[in-house]
């Protein structure tokens, strides 16, 4: 007897994994709900993702892949907004996620990302009787202790996920030791499954061609100049890039060495033109260059096109730009922090600081700037030990996760009362 397909909810309320990461709030957790979700979808899986509609021209639904739907549900502003402003509209996205899909034959699984979308997570399980996953990405207190402040409503709201979800993934077991140990999770909830790569677009082939294409599309960031120095991500404080315009200068041994800094919008201008004058007062302001976020399509060649890829963040709960430059066959260099000290091996495909500071980034870079040999092992090194990252071992390890607690609901008088009966909106005037 054939199993009827299995239905799953996905919940990202703040940001749509269609979102170019790189841009404010959007980054590895965009990359992983959309390929995660195509992944189920060629695993037979019917997958609807649920996000906040902030833009007038977004659909109400969209099809991003082969069984997989994208919603766009209306609540609050439509426009955009940070995750602490959605969270006051978190009951009305809820009652809109339930009103879109009441007569769509019902889920056999939520799965929400991060915690505004794991507060939606716990009521649509209790509404819809169905177990709950729930992944962070990134957690409030962790931040803190990196020095970066965060409301006490979203680490309130993240213990009540903790607290009412059937079960939290983390992607390494770094991440899991704090959710017990700071967030009081039962050991038996919390699973490690690391996140996604596209092995069959991040690769080292092609070095070559791929420069070439780099150079044509990206001139501004002058590939032929000199060894490339690559920062892909975010323009935020948290994401240390004014460390590595500062460490430029202190790479002695490759003065024609570029930084290309890959990330942001035209809503970073202030920033960018920090950091050119952090360049200019260290001398290096021809050799710091910058382009906005680019797609995901063009991310490969620049990987590979670049001589070192850096990572300086103040914590990641993975590291995914340090994955998939890897993956390309350029060795990381970046903070010991994370999943980034658990991705990374130390000395064999990269290079770990131990404290974030800019003489200790050159270093680094410098060694492998200067010895091509072992930049070039490393390289080698790297690409080989990221296949265990591939989508579908990834896809697979969820699936015995969905699978265990679907068996669990199976094979006991399973029924889910409220955990918190109260409005999430409740909980976050309380903890502010």
């Amino acid at each position: 007897m054939l199993r009827p397909q299995r239905r799953l909810a996905v919940i990202s309320t703040h940001t749509s994994p269609l979102a170019r990461a790189g841009t404010t709030k959007a980054g590895g957790m965009n990359v992983y709900v959309a390929e995660l979700s195509r992944q189920l979808g060629r695993l037979g899986w019917e997958v609807d993702v649920f996000t906040r509609r902030d833009r007038l021209d977004a659909p109400h639904a969209e099809e991003l892949a082969p069984g997989v739907r994208l919603f766009h549900v209306a609540a609050g502003p439509t426009a955009p907004l940070t995750p602490m402003e959605v969270a006051g509209h978190v009951s009305e996205f809820t009652d809109g996620v339930a009103e879109v899909t009441q007569r769509g034959g019902g889920y056999d699984l939520v799965h929400s990302h991060y915690w505004v979308s794991g507060l939606s997570g716990i009521e649509l399980a209790r509404r819809w009787q169905i177990p709950h996953a729930a992944m962070f990405h990134t957690l409030g207190a962790v931040k803190q202790m990196f020095q970066q402040p965060e409301p006490q409503y979203r680490i309130a709201g993240e213990r009540r996920v903790v607290n009412c979800a059937d079960v939290v993934i983390g992607a390494t077991s770094h991440e899991r030791a704090f959710l017990i140990g700071q967030y009081g999770a039962e050991a038996s909830r919390v699973q490690v499954v690391p996140c996604g790569l596209d092995v069959e677009k991040f690769h080292p082939n092609g070095l070559k061609a791929a420069r070439r294409r780099v150079a044509e599309a990206l001139p501004e960031l002058g590939v032929f100049d000199g060894p490339g120095i690559l920062f892909v991500g975010r323009l935020e404080p948290a994401k240390g890039v004014d460390l590595l315009v500062q460490a430029l200068p202190m790479i002695e041994a490759r003065p024609d060495a570029t930084l290309w800094i890959v990330g942001g919008d035209e809503r970073d201008e202030a920033e960018r033109s920090r950091l050119r004058q952090l360049a200019e007062d260290g001398g290096v302001g021809g050799r710091v260059r910058f382009v906005n976020a680019v797609g995901r399509e063009q991310l490969p060649d620049l990987y590979r096109a670049a001589s070192v890829c850096a990572v300086p963040s103040a914590y990641e709960s993975f590291g995914l730009v340090a994955v998939e430059a890897m993956a390309s066959g350029t060795p990381a260099v970046a903070t010991r922090v994370g999943g980034l000290a658990s991705t990374i091996a130390h000395g064999r495909t990269g290079m770990l600081v131990s404290q974030r500071r800019p003489e200790q980034f050159a270093s680094a870079i410098g060694r492998l700037l200067s010895d091509e040999p072992l930049r070039v092992r490393m390289g080698g090194a790297a690409a080989n030990a990221m296949s265990v990252y591939s989508w579908q071992c990834v896809a697979a390890s969820i699936l015995d996760v969905y699978e265990a607690l679907l068996r669990e609901r199976a094979m006991s008088d399973w029924q889910r009362e409220s955990c918190c009966p109260d409005p999430a909106e409740s909980l976050l005037v309380a903890a502010s």
